[in-house]
């Protein structure tokens, strides 16, 4: 049986579907995104109405091609920060559901730190670490071992709303960099668990973080049959991107990730202050996330 996801995200709105098995086993048949950067509409707090009607307009398209490979009964919607944290959620998810027939299911910080956990745990062994999922408008936070999460967070601070309240150029100059390093580390103080606490092995999830690992593929950082990374490569990407001169860097993010070629360097200052925060070592980029761990634990109801 096939199933379709659609993570309304903060920045992109993306499509998975599935097809799951007699036996069980889960493979992914297609995968379509578009870039919505609703952070980028959110005004006063509240979602406008281009927002919402861009929302609508992408979910429109994504449904059409879910519908041409699933029983419309099996497509699911959730959303993480792009609704959780405006003041209008309610109108805006009344608004979404009459123009596409989706109603989006709005995930608390912790359930998208815990779903995307739960998703990352198919491809990634969670022996003893972190886990990080870098989205839009915030950021989600695991501490795990042997297999099981331990403690979780979300932070509401993500790569695209950085950029779009702390950014006056493309690339942040010193004084805003020193803002944006200074929001994390608040956020991240606020979290109780914390403390001192130390984890070697960080796994990350997300635009972001596969992102990075596309880049350093292209730096020969990394083999390309790899997914493993040295944290030290993150703090090399940053200080090429924070020397203008070197524009060699920005022809390897406009040739490998266009769309992230704004949101990248506040999304490595994310990752880069965990990093230091954690002491970590090493990232191993997961092929699999919370739209993977929504429909293990939402839609199929199973605890793996």
């Amino acid at each position: 049986m096939n199933y379709a996801v659609i993570d309304l995200g903060s920045n992109t709105i993306h499509l998975l579907i599935f097809e799951v098995g007699e036996n069980g086993d889960i493979s992914k048949m297609l995968s379509e995104k578009e870039v919505a950067g609703l952070a980028g509409h959110v005004e006063n707090g509240a979602l406008s109405d281009e927002g919402i009607q861009k929302a609508c307009d992408i979910l429109n398209k994504l449904k059409m091609i879910a519908f041409g490979l699933v029983d419309p009964m099996n497509v699911r919607v959730f959303a993480t920060a792009s609704l959780r944290n405006i003041t209008n959620r309610d109108e805006a998810v009344r608004i979404i559901t009459e123009r596409t027939s989706l109603m989006p299911e709005i995930l608390e910080g912790n359930d998208e730190a815990l779903l995307g956990f739960a998703g990352a745990s198919q491809t990634v062994d969670m022996d003893d670490g972190l886990m990080i999922d870098i989205g839009g408008a915030s950021t989600e936070l695991v501490r795990f071992r042997n297999g099981k999460a331990e403690y979780q967070a979300s932070m509401p601070v993500g790569c695209l709303s950085l950029y779009m309240n702390c950014v006056r150029e493309s690339v942040p100059e010193a004084h805003e960099r020193a803002i944006i390093e200074q929001i994390v580390i608040e956020e991240l103080l606020k979290i109780g668990w914390i403390g001192d606490m130390k984890c070697k092995k960080l796994v990350g999830i997300g635009g972001t973080v596969r992102a990075l690992l596309k880049i350093s593929r292209e730096l020969d950082y990394v083999k390309e049959d790899s997914n493993e990374m040295e944290t030290s490569h993150v703090k090399e990407i940053l200080k090429m991107m924070r020397d203008h001169e070197d524009s060699d860097i920005y022809h390897v993010i406009y040739r490998t990730v266009p769309e992230r070629a704004l949101t990248i360097f506040p999304g490595l200052m994310i990752l880069s202050t965990v990093i230091k925060q954690f002491g970590c070592e090493s990232i191993t980029v997961s092929g699999s996330g919370i739209r993977d761990g929504y429909l293990i634990r939402r839609v199929l109801k199973r605890d793996d």
